[in-house]
């Protein structure tokens, strides 16, 4: 018996993806399981397992090439019997035909585009990678610096392309405003650390996003979404957070944060980080949210301004937690703070509103019980 192996459609948006590599040849005998391709989506880089035990009899694609859903990549043997030359022959002209119907790489961006353009994007991009990509999905936890030699020609993937589509359409069609302060995490530290002690490692990002949720849910403005002629809020609170990964910096969703504990939001955020740092994100991950965290303290960066993320509201840089002496009475004391600054949508958010936001994530940080208590 043998079984075609088709391009999955791994998310409901999804259209085509690019195979960028084959792992098996014609004859090899695989597991169920086993990882046959890796693929690159508008959404993430993902892996094609086998189904089931049994032999390659067949590999219909040569990487890299861009195929649209429900393509034939591989056929399976069970027997390791030889395919029917017909079959082969018409699975081969299915695989031609479908690369056919892919679209024309798009043209350059105009000064207007839409959300679909974003998804027309050729095989091999000829954009230059503007500093917005690389600004935009800034990283969380630290990772191999990537192998770059002077003078050597760095390949443009796909999932590069995307980002610096995404943070070209945001500096062109979103108007943001930017806020800025910064929150005493003395107790914030001193309660980590205790943590710590105890065998619970939270890490401040977990601090932060159960920080952010809890304002969102006290300021849902900043879950709004631009409709026709309303402003759409969300169901539920989604955050991002920006994460470093070999494909690039990626920026996977977690779900309904405010209701989950600390050691929840912790799980979540090793399960999300774990799954990005091996390219296994599912395009689900990557959908929706209402903000986007991205911490680059860990790099010894004071702050910095980061670009929302198109879809997004909000987005907050977070910088290192520096020493600084603070004047209290006739005395000097150490205190630890933190640089938060937070880019908005103005078209959606005002200042007053975004203000009362930041300032109430820097009250949760300073009080840091409080995010204890809350469920």
């Amino acid at each position: 018996m043998a079984i075609e192996i088709l391009l999955p459609r791994l998310g409901r948006t999804m259209e085509q993806a690019v195979i960028v590599a084959v792992h098996v040849q014609v004859g090899q005998k695989v597991c169920k399981g086993q990882v046959l391709a890796d693929i690159e989506t508008d959404k993430a880089a993902m892996q094609i397992e086998s189904p089931a035990d049994g032999t390659i009899g067949a590999v219909l694609v040569e990487p890299p090439v861009t195929l649209p859903v429900d393509t034939p990549l591989f056929v399976l043997t069970e027997d390791g019997r030889p395919i029917n030359p017909e079959r082969l022959e018409k699975l081969k002209q299915q695989v031609q035909t479908a690369r056919e119907r892919i679209l024309e790489p798009a043209a350059p961006l105009a000064h207007s585009v839409s959300p679909a353009d974003l998804l027309r994007i050729p095989e091999t991009p000829s954009l230059i990678r503007p500093q917005e990509a690389v600004e935009a999905f800034q990283t969380s936890g630290a990772v191999a610096p990537a192998q770059f030699k002077p003078g050597k020609k760095v390949p443009f993937t796909r999932w590069q392309a995307v980002v610096a589509q995404r943070m070209l359409l945001s500096k062109r069609q979103i108007p943001c405003f930017y806020l800025n302060l910064q929150a005493d995490v003395t107790e914030l530290t001193q309660l980590r650390d205790t943590f710590k002690k105890q065998g619970n490692n939270l890490s401040y990002n977990d601090f932060l996003l159960k920080a952010a949720a809890v304002s969102l849910r006290r300021y849902p403005i900043l879950t709004g979404r631009l409709g026709t002629d309303t402003i759409e809020l969300a169901p539920q609170i989604d955050i991002g957070l920006a994460v470093a990964s070999e494909q690039g910096v990626v920026a996977p969703v977690l779900r309904a944060v405010d209701t989950l504990s600390l050691s929840q939001i912790s799980a979540a955020v090793e399960d999300l980080v774990t799954r990005a740092r091996r390219n296994a994100l599912r395009p689900e991950d990557l959908d929706g949210g209402s903000m986007t965290i991205s911490n680059l303290g860990g790099y010894g960066i004071d702050s910095f301004i980061p670009i929302v993320i198109p879809g997004q509201t909000s987005i907050l840089g977070v910088g290192r937690i520096r020493e600084q002496c603070v004047p209290d009475g006739s005395q000097i004391q150490i205190r630890k703070r933190m640089t938060l600054t937070l880019s908005v949508d103005h078209r959606i958010v005002n200042g007053a509103e975004a203000a009362q936001f930041l300032d109430h994530i820097k009250k949760m940080l300073e009080h840091p019980q409080e995010l204890l208590d809350n469920p």
